[in-house]
């Protein structure tokens, strides 16, 4: 909640939450002090536009140099040498802060990689490089499609990251492995995980929210520290739990809530029960939570700014060879400022049900091709939930009916993703006011061929999204059309400086990922963008109304680009820049145009 009244005038006008960027940098002690000190005096995000390519065959021959066999894949999707147990066991004489370019976590392991376009992941790797669930196929594309974010050597969300295989100590390669299997038991089969995370995420912004905060030329440098713990009681139950705080200042700052500045507050504290049934792994979670099984576009998670989204409730998922299903009903954690004071949000709710199917794999142009079909019905229950009015807004709440398909995965080279979603359900007008049904839609779809074997195995390719507005002229009982984004998607998908929803628009434009490395990557993206209704205003992420009304259905050009270095399995650092270029109508109804520039360090175990 804002801090002052000032802040709460402006409240509107400030992302509820961005989505975020991960970070982290390269090896010796005296380079990153150095570093460090250069970065905590800069901006941040992360790219989460990786190549799938940086775990090649190459790669794999490296890590099995020396006479081993070359590792081949097991039902789960694991790498294992031939004749051998799944586990790959590693001697290796690593120095902590100095990783050999076969042990280094791709760049696809990226937490903040949720976003598009999705590239699979087409070669196996090493147990070195993976800690995935025993998912199978679902496991494609560093573990987007299992439903629980990816999940490569770290996660998004950190309980789905599975170190059972360092039960074997002679798979401990890191300096930090002992924190990642802690046995409590003689067999070790109650054992304890330890995670932590250290985020600087600061960045300058020349006119934020297209000067809507009548603020200019603003730095912010934002802190967010996190650490868990995941007790396995046996195979069928654990016990998760994370602590987060996040802090914020700045020059020329503006606005922080609770979720800018908290000082500690449990961020997830759930339990788990997973057994076999009827062919499937099934399991059951309840108590608070992260929660990413939904699209990108409509939400990753929301790690920008401090505190990503949180949920409170019961998650219950079942996962086949080829087909799993995920049942769910959750409401928003609220956050406070004061220690431990965090409540659950009764007024905001997300429930509904989400189904993948994997198709079984084919071959185009002599590769492996992988493709899921995605059935979804995602329900929202909203307290305060205002629409657009031809000057302000009508305050409200609504509940919002969302059935959608996606289809999305690899044929080959080509990459790509089509989305498609009807909105229904009803706004109440507040007051008693009248109640008005509700009927929008959104399409979305990004397609990419992979030259995997050109310098930097480019992918080129192009994102265009068609997402419905509503039209203020209609009279207060008539239907409203403005499909409703209230989570606000990665930052990544389509506005890096996190100044246009997805909500009333139409975009189209290149997108280009390139991996000059191993371990880095590049994404370069040129969305140009027009208002769906000439109707209907623009919005800022999490569903929030502009004042401003525009003429002309064109609103902008956004050329962006985001590097990302990958220097050890526990350091990233990336950087971010776009220009915000505005039509002329919206510039003449008050919207400043302006450039944004951040940077990320991140230090995680």
């Amino acid at each position: 909640m804002p801090e002052n009244n000032k802040e709460k005038d402006l409240a509107m006008y400030i992302p509820y939450g961005f989505s975020a960027v991960a970070c982290l940098t390269k090896g010796r002690a005296g380079l990153l002090t150095a570093l460090a000190g250069t970065v905590f005096a800069l901006p941040a995000h992360a790219a989460p536009e990786a190549a799938d390519i940086v775990a090649t065959h190459v790669q794999l021959a490296q890590a099995t140099a020396g006479g081993a066999k070359a590792p081949s894949t097991t039902a789960s999707g694991t790498a294992t040498t031939a004749g051998a147990s799944p586990t790959l066991i590693v001697t290796g004489r690593d120095a902590p802060w100095h990783s050999p370019p076969q042990q280094l976590p791709p760049l696809t392991s990226r937490p903040e990689l949720y976003g598009q376009p999705q590239s699979l992941m087409l070669h196996p790797l090493t147990p070195i490089q993976l800690h995935q669930g025993p998912w199978g196929v679902f496991n494609a594309n560093t573990g987007a499609a299992s439903g629980f974010g990816t999940v490569g050597y770290y996660a998004v969300a950190r309980w789905a990251e599975d170190w059972s295989s360092l039960r074997d100590k002679r798979n401990r390669h890191d300096f930090l492995d002992p924190l990642k299997f802690i046995a409590l038991n003689d067999s070790g089969s109650i054992y304890l995980t330890l995670s932590g995370n250290f985020r600087h995420h600061g960045f300058w912004e020349q006119h934020p929210a297209l000067g809507a905060v009548d603020k200019s030329h603003v730095y912010l440098s934002n802190l967010r520290t996190n650490l868990g713990a995941d007790l396995h009681l046996g195979e069928h139950v654990r016990f998760y739990g994370e602590l987060m705080s996040g802090q914020a200042t700045g020059g020329n700052k503006f606005g922080y809530n609770a979720r800018w500045r908290n000082r500690v507050d449990a961020q997830q504290a759930f339990v788990e029960v997973r057994g076999h049934m009827l062919g499937a792994t099934m399991g059951a979670m309840i108590g608070r939570m992260s929660f990413l099984d939904v699209p990108p576009n409509v939400s990753a998670g929301s790690v920008y700014p401090s505190i990503p989204y949180s949920w409170n409730g019961l998650r219950g998922y079942s996962v086949w060879r080829r087909f799993r299903v995920d049942l769910f009903d959750l409401s928003l954690t609220n956050f406070e400022y004061r220690a431990f004071h965090d409540q659950v949000g009764w007024r905001t709710r997300l429930f509904g049900a989400y189904t993948s199917y994997a198709v079984p794999e084919f071959q185009t142009f002599g590769k492996k091709s992988q493709i899921f079909v995605d059935t979804y019905y995602l329900g929202y229950l909203l307290a305060s939930s205002p629409i657009t009015a031809t000057k302000g807004v009508i305050a409200g709440s609504t509940h919002r009916d969302t059935p959608g398909v996606r289809v999305w995965g690899n044929a080959g080279p080509i990459e790509f993703t089509a989305n498609g979603m009807w909105q229904g359900g009803t706004f109440q007008e507040a007051k008693s006011g009248p109640s008005r049904p509700v009927s929008a839609y959104s399409f979305n779809a990004s397609v990419a061929w992979r030259f995997a074997k050109w310098w930097g195995h480019p992918s080129i390719g192009i994102q265009a999204d068609d997402i419905s507005g509503g039209d203020t002229r209609k009279s207060a009982t008539r239907s409203w059309g403005t499909f409703l984004s209230p989570f606000v998607p990665s930052a990544y998908y389509l506005d890096l400086a996190q100044n246009f929803n997805l909500q009333n628009v139409i975009d189209v434009g290149p997108l280009v990922t390139l991996a000059p490395t191993i371990n880095t990557s590049l994404l370069l993206r040129v969305p140009v963008l027009w208002r769906n209704s000439v109707h209907d205003t623009i919005y800022f992420p999490g569903g929030v109304n502009y004042a401003y009304r525009p003429t002309g259905g064109y609103t902008g050009v956004l050329p962006q680009g985001s590097f990302t270095w990958r220097a050890t399995r526990h350091v990233t650092f990336s950087i971010d820049g776009q220009y915000t270029a505005l039509s002329r109508g919206l510039r003449n109804a008050g919207a400043q145009p302006g450039a944004y520039f951040q940077t990320n360090l991140e230090l995680t175990f």
